[in-house]
């Protein structure tokens, strides 16, 4: 299995994988008409379309540091049917073949609650209960997030699932954090909302350099447009105005910005065009 990573100052960047699954492209592109989305991405039969799960592992030596574990694989058959999931390569098979295992990892910070992004934190026993996948990991979240993915709504309730959160509180391993805060020296996050109403964003800086892990903001190319964002973002005009921000912050400092569910692209930079905003792929 091929891992490529990259450095920023004194930390080493994995781009590990956690398999793919495939999302309804209409509900994809969000208000994008199919006659202008259908020249971007490949559908199938049933007109969904393919993502990855993309974690990020951070280390420096002394942490080992996980961002969005991913997808995770406890779905049963009318999951796995409904999102032709494949946990294949695994996020434990990534670290596997650096060498680690999940006890290596002592933090985890997730952008936010959705099954696709921290389906991995638990598994299921030989009894069938959800245990913690990261037993020495401290799992950091947004306490805003936490509370609307413990009560979610009509609306919500299809993507938080809790066998992927409430074991990790059972075990004293969650940390709910309030607004922009520093991790571990060099990692910190800030929160965006429009995703969720929570969603947060992570940076990691060393040596003058800037990586920044998007999430729910810009989950793949396809979304680096203003205007493209998806049917599942709670708060799409949000989303909008942050990434605004967040894009001249991105060419001033020139970060490289870290995707989640892009099949092909692990990373970019933020450009801006006459128009709208683009991309220049990273390669590693």
């Amino acid at each position: 299995m091929k891992i490529e990573s990259t450095k920023v100052g004194e930390f080493d960047l994995f781009f590990l994988h956690d398999g793919e699954f495939w999302l309804d492209a209409g509900g994809y592109f969000g208000v994008i008409p199919k006659v202008i989305w259908q020249k971007l991405v490949e559908t199938d039969e049933l007109n969904r379309t393919v993502l990855k799960s993309n974690p990020l592992l951070v280390c420096n030596g002394e942490h080992n540091v996980l961002i969005d574990p991913g997808l995770g694989g406890k779905y049963n058959d009318r999951q796995v049917k409904i999102w032709k999931i494949k946990n294949q390569a695994s996020v434990i098979e990534s670290l596997n073949a650096l060498g680690l295992t999940p006890e290596d990892i002592d933090v985890v910070v997730a952008t936010h609650l959705h099954f696709d992004h921290v389906g991995s934190c638990t598994r299921w026993d030989k009894d069938g209960k959800a245990v913690p996948v990261f037993p020495n990991a401290i799992h950091y979240i947004q306490k805003a997030e936490w509370e609307d993915a413990t009560h979610p709504d009509e609306r919500t309730k299809g993507t938080y699932f809790p066998e992927n959160y409430l074991p990790l509180q059972e075990n004293a391993l969650i940390k709910l954090i309030e607004g922009n805060k520093e991790i571990l020296p060099g990692i910190s996050v800030e929160v965006t909302g429009g995703h969720t109403r929570a969603h947060q964003i992570i940076f990691i800086r060393s040596g003058g350099q800037t990586a920044v892990y998007f999430g729910g903001i810009v989950s793949s190319v396809n979304h680096v447009k203003l205007a493209y964002t998806m049917a599942f973002d709670q708060y799409p005009v949000e989303i909008m105005q942050q990434r605004k921000k967040l894009y001249k912050r991105a060419i001033a400092e020139d970060w490289m910005v870290i995707l989640e569910h892009d099949p092909n692209h692990r990373a970019i930079r933020i450009k801006q065009s006459e128009r709208d905003f683009e991309f220049d792929t990273i390669k590693f």
